[in-house]
């Protein structure tokens, strides 16, 4: 009854066998599709004009893996690239994407100057796992990995011992347990704190038996490897569920080998659990350079009056740089280190993080106009080996992402802390009105809003005091920062996931625990969140889930960087010479290219190509025009020695479409 009731709640429709639901016809968003229906969808969708559907591959499981692009039959466009669901075990994200597909067909508003590359599905694999009759809320495909390092592979899955589709969590009380059963709910197992003189009473075990009788549960299933976490970018290598290297699976090597043959795709999205339009990607990872002993580039030593001869501390070249950069400017590590090229890129730019910031805002503030709730549980930061920072670090383009669903936080009735302010009414100060509430006040504001430990009233008084910072920064900070869990209270995440499977699913999404007798561990308990409880809301929520969000990508596809020429100058300097300088403008509300592009020299750059019947005298035949900021214009010059002729300007583009202008010179 609970399987059917879960998958009612769900999928918006009755248990149907996968060739029952492939019959269906795909076209509408009242359920979600299935791997056969998502391919009618877009064999459906690739029948329209302006459209073409590739097939990438086959999965290990024999699933076609298929883009389809969308937009103007010319080649030389910028493209965006939409990939959703890389992990398999976000089926709401596969129906954005389709849905955005039908969106680009049904307005033309969006395609005339830009292609669209839309992947909707590409570990198709894992993907059946949520209309298979048992759910695992896998995310690994059908590629043979043998996890374990036995004889055999796949040999040692979870299985379904209480017969409810569910694969969910065995409990199985343990003097060498590490958990124990939560003070404030019984339905949840939490990690004994032994600081707090806790100890573990019960290990957790993912509901299965041991098939192979080695000693070990569920280590060694069906499978595979996950697509969501197999791209070069920090590839996880000691994640068994990234396989052995990057590209192994042909998911993963069909996208990546996509990709390079269009050097034209100038931004990527990817529908998913992570949300860089809502957070900014994240950094704080330590880099592999060595920072107590840095050598400075002879090319920087020149330009700063730099010692090269010797090494410094990442603390010494801080303050070396300190007094180079504009007043009021933050010089921090990864600032050095991304600027120096010290070791592998593995936190974002600085100067990119203001694009992402700015943006932030504004699809906050388009939330708020189409009153959508924003009160939810954070999105997950992106793992390492995803597409989304693979598309940022390597391919160096503007990479977004977007969550379409987290479950609602628990409104809590505020609790009478003396009277203490909000965040929204702190953000409204001025430093001296925040300084005026004295620490009482100050303190009482932390503690009702949860802030870390470190944010004390002194020192926020004096950080206030000083100009380091305002209070709407300080508020921002803290609504950034992950939260400690209150004492003898709930996580946070427990409270939302148990409030929702409630009062939306009945409280089909956490399986009460219940005693059954295990053929090798003896008495145990089978219960926990159902698979897909955190990601998937009921289909009938999917249109409008869709409606309100994706609108936003179109709008960030109108930022891309679009380059013209906008001015020449010649300067007659007699006998025939002449100084011409040429103008070229970034209309975008991006850059070209981002600053991680810079260092990684990626994407192609622009380059100014000048052709004519003249002699060069200084500059370049082909001069690579270097990045342009964002609504900007740079300005470019040669000396050259000419008849008065015409000379042909062409910005020459792999990502943008070319610009050719013709120059009279001398005339």
């Amino acid at each position: 009854m609970l399987k059917k009731l879960y998958c009612l709640l769900l999928s918006g429709c009755l248990i149907f066998s996968v060739n029952q639901l492939a019959a269906q016809t795909a076209s509408s968003f009242d359920h979600y599709h299935s791997p056969e229906e998502v391919q009618q969808m877009l064999k459906k969708l690739g029948s329209a004009g302006n459209t073409k559907l590739h097939q990438l591959t086959q999965s290990p499981g024999g699933k076609t893996v298929s883009v389809l692009e969308i937009g103007t039959n010319l080649d030389d466009v910028p493209a965006i690239f939409v990939g959703a669901n890389f992990e398999g075990n976000v089926p709401l994200s596969t129906e954005g994407a389709l849905y955005l597909a039908q969106m680009l067909l049904d307005s033309s508003a969006y395609t005339q100057n830009v292609k669209w590359y839309i992947l909707p599905q590409p570990n198709p694999d894992a993907a059946l796992d949520y209309f298979s009759e048992v759910k695992t809320g896998k995310s690994t495909n059908l590629y043979e990995i043998n996890n374990d390092g036995d004889e055999a592979i796949d040999e040692d899955g979870a299985d379904d011992l209480n017969g409810d589709g569910l694969i969910t969590q065995m409990r199985v009380k343990d003097l060498e347990g590490a958990y124990m059963i939560s003070k404030n709910d019984p339905r949840i197992m939490d990690k004994a704190d032994g600081g707090k003189g806790e100890r573990g009473e019960y290990k957790i075990y993912t509901e299965g038996i041991d098939n192979d009788k080695d000693g070990q549960y569920n280590e060694d299933g069906v499978g595979g490897i996950n697509v969501g976490i197999a791209f070069p970018h920090l590839f996880p290598y000691r994640h068994a569920d990234a396989g052995h290297y990057s590209g192994e699976t042909p998911e993963v090597y069909s996208i990546m080998r996509f990709i390079f043959d269009r050097p034209n795709i100038a931004m990527v999205y990817t529908l998913g659990t992570s949300n860089f339009c809502m957070v900014p990607p994240k950094g704080g990872r330590k880099g592999g350079a060595n920072l107590e002993r840095i050598k400075i580039p002879a090319r920087y030593g020149r330009m700063f009056g730099i010692d090269v001869s010797q090494t410094y501390t990442m603390d010494e070249v801080i303050e070396l740089f300190k007094a180079q950069v504009p007043a009021g400017m933050e010089v921090t590590p990864s600032m050095v280190a991304g600027f120096l090229g010290l070791g592998a890129a593995v936190n974002p730019q600085e100067e990119d993080l203001v694009f992402y910031k700015e943006f932030s805002e504004e699809y906050k503030k388009y939330l708020e106009a189409a009153k959508f709730n924003t009160e939810t549980l954070d999105p997950e930061p992106a793992k390492d080996g995803s597409f989304e920072l693979w598309a940022y670090y390597h391919l160096g383009v503007p990479s977004f992402s977007m969550n379409l669903f987290t479950v609602p936080k628990v409104k809590e009735e505020k609790k009478n802390d003396g009277d203490a302010l909000s965040m929204d009414e702190v953000e409204k100060l001025s430093a001296d009105e925040f300084v005026a509430l004295g620490e009482d006040k100050i303190t009482a504001f932390l503690k009702a809003n949860n802030a870390p430990d470190r944010f004390k009233a002194e020192g926020v008084i004096k950080m206030m005091e000083s100009g380091q910072v305002t209070p709407k920064q300080m508020v921002g900070m803290m609504k950034q920062m992950p939260k400690p869990d209150k004492e003898g209270e709930l996580s946070e995440k427990d409270k939302a996931l148990l409030a929702y499977s409630e009062k939306e699913l009945g409280g089909a999404g956490f399986v009460a625990w219940k005693k059954m007798e295990h053929p090798t561990l003896g008495e145990v308990e089978i219960g926990g969140y159902a698979p897909y409880v955190e990601t998937t809301p009921k289909a009938e929520m999917i249109d409008s889930l869709a409606k309100a969000q994706l609108p936003w990508l179109l709008k960030l596809s109108k930022k891309l960087p679009a380059f013209d020429i906008v001015d020449e100058k010649i300067t007659d300097m007699g006998a025939g010479i002449y100084k011409l300088e040429i103008y070229v403008a970034n209309n975008g509300e991006l850059p070209f290219p981002t600053s991680m592009g810079q260092r990684n020299s990626q994407p192609a750059p622009l380059v100014m190509v000048l052709d004519g019947d003249f002699e060069l005298l200084e500059g370049k035949m082909r001069t690579p025009v270097g990045s342009v900021g964002a609504n900007q214009v740079k300005k470019l010059s040669w000396l050259i020695k000419a008849d008065k002729k015409d000379i042909t300007a062409k910005l020459e583009s792999a990502v943008f479409t070319d610009v050719v202008k013709q120059i009279n010179i001398g005339g």
